[in-house]
């Protein structure tokens, strides 16, 4: 099973305990900050579920997230 890939020279995490691993190892938060912040962009929609009752044939989503790095080098999680 592969840890990550490496994207203009910065290891890519697979996961959110790597990516916490990684920010331990580099003594920053930028994976986790980035995480922080798509939490916060769709926690309304979880919101919305808990108020609104799901059609019928409704299918949950998986709870994974995806990591890159963008060509400016900052960290994106989605």
């Amino acid at each position: 099973m592969r840890d990550g890939t490496i994207k203009y020279g910065i290891k890519v995490p697979r996961t959110v305990a790597k990516a916490k691993q990684l920010d331990q190892e580099n003594n920053d938060r930028l994976w986790q900050d980035a995480i922080a912040l798509e939490m916060e962009t769709i926690l309304p929609a979880f919101d919305i579920y808990d108020r609104v009752r799901p059609p019928l044939g409704f299918d949950k989503s998986s709870d994974h997230i995806v990591f890159d790095v963008k060509m400016d080098f900052t960290r994106k999680a989605r």
